[in-house]
């Protein structure tokens, strides 16, 4: 291999057919897993962008040279590819999305036995650098892909509700309905026509609809339908902080938010909240070393320990509604503090701005950090002047000065 592969928890990102995430990098890919997974069965799924299936392909192809045995899923949630592998006992599972970004970008993400993300990759960095090629390779495709996924949702009845679902044009589009539809529920479908070029563009949990169509609520997913953002009727957007508190209504002990979490949340749980790092995967991995029964990101990235291995969207909808039982959603209780957010494109990231320190000396909440997906820096600037200091910060960044 002439190029490194930098993967973390999340694997690779970026623009499709730039290295890594071309079909030469995906064969490297599977190579590699081939190796790390002692030529075990590997199951595939990717969501719905148009680079999706060359790239498969290639991952197949490295994964068959390998001497491992690739088992294809199409088009699923993430949380679609952790069922399968725990359920059917694989050695580890893929999935080709970009998650919430443009159609432009793809990426591959990678789940050991339990289903789980890889909290620390390094195992799998050293096999790309030293797999060699196998004899005994398969490849085929698996009988009832959503299968696993299906029996892992909790079973409702859904008789009488009328949900919008706005999929992205994403991985969810057919299975979360098919799920819905099969409880009972009356749906009406949005972003549910996917092309390959159309996901997540204007739709779904990156941008929430204002039209509800007479349904109950909403349940928006992005692109692989790991996240989830509702809408309802009275109270508007409805974000992973809403879902932390809705969920964390029928549960005891501390609820795993990160650095982003709202400052309200914090308030209102009295204590409860601990925060970590930005990511689902940390998120994870510090509910089980505290022992939290929930966690999750603003993003809409929810997890549970009696849950999936990955966060899935309409799981976590489902597990809310649950908690609403016949009535309405419980979403009130708790009030947000004011926080402004800006996303800033090829900049440097730096932490000594003056703007920073101004805002911090006002008594406002300030992070700024590199995203780990775009090539962008997010600030994020919790308190009553918060637009005025994002804004501040912002333009710090663009001019490069203090």
């Amino acid at each position: 291999m002439n190029q490194a592969i930098n993967f973390g928890t999340d694997g690779v990102r970026g623009p499709a057919g730039q290295w890594p995430v071309s079909e030469a990098g995906a064969e490297c890919i599977g190579l590699g897993i081939a190796a790390w997974c002692n030529r075990g069965e590997v199951c595939i799924g990717r969501d719905t962008r148009e680079s999706g299936p060359a790239l498969v392909d290639a991952l197949v192809r490295g994964l068959v040279r390998g001497g491992a045995h690739a088992i294809r899923l199409g088009v699923l949630p993430t949380a679609g590819v952790s069922a399968a592998v725990v359920a059917d006992g694989f050695a580890a599972g893929v999935m080709i999305t970009a998650s919430h970004n443009p159609w432009q970008d793809n990426g591959l993400k990678v789940v050991g036995p339990t289903g789980e993300k890889l909290n620390d990759p390094s195992p799998l960095l050293a096999c790309f650098a030293s797999a060699t090629e196998a004899a005994g390779g398969t490849e085929r495709c698996h009988a009832e892909p959503l299968g696993a996924w299906m029996e892992a949702l909790p079973s409702l009845n859904l008789n009488g509700r009328r949900i919008l679902l706005d999929a992205a044009h994403g991985a969810g589009a057919l299975a979360a309905s098919k799920a819905l539809v099969s409880m009972g529920a009356e749906v009406v479908e949005i972003g549910n026509t996917p092309n390959g070029r159309n996901i997540n563009a204007g739709v779904g949990a990156m941008c929430p609809p204002t039209d509800l169509h007479g349904c109950d609520f909403a349940i928006c997913l992005d692109g692989d339908a790991d996240r989830l953002v509702m809408v309802h009727p009275e109270s508007g957007v409805l974000n992973g902080d809403d879902l932390l508190w809705m969920l964390a209504q029928q549960t005891r002990g501390p609820v795993v938010g990160t650095v982003m979490s709202n400052g309200g949340l914090e308030e209102a749980l009295g204590g409860r909240l601990i925060r970590t790092a930005v990511g689902d995967a940390k998120v994870h991995a510090e509910m089980k070393r505290i022992g939290a029964a929930i966690g999750g990101e603003p993003s809409g990235h929810i997890m549970l320990n009696d849950g999936m291995p990955t966060s899935d969207g309409l799981y976590t909808a489902l597990r809310i509604l649950e908690v609403a039982g016949n009535g309405p959603l419980p979403c009130h209780g708790w009030k947000r503090w004011p926080q402004a957010h800006r996303n800033v494109r090829n900049v440097q990231l730096r932490t000594d701005i003056a703007a920073i320190k101004d805002a911090e000396k006002e008594g406002h909440r300030v992070l700024v950090r590199a995203s780990g997906t775009e090539p962008l820096v997010r600030v994020m600037v919790e308190g009553d002047r918060c637009e005025h200091w994002a804004t501040a910060i912002e333009s710090a960044l663009v001019n490069q000065t203090g």
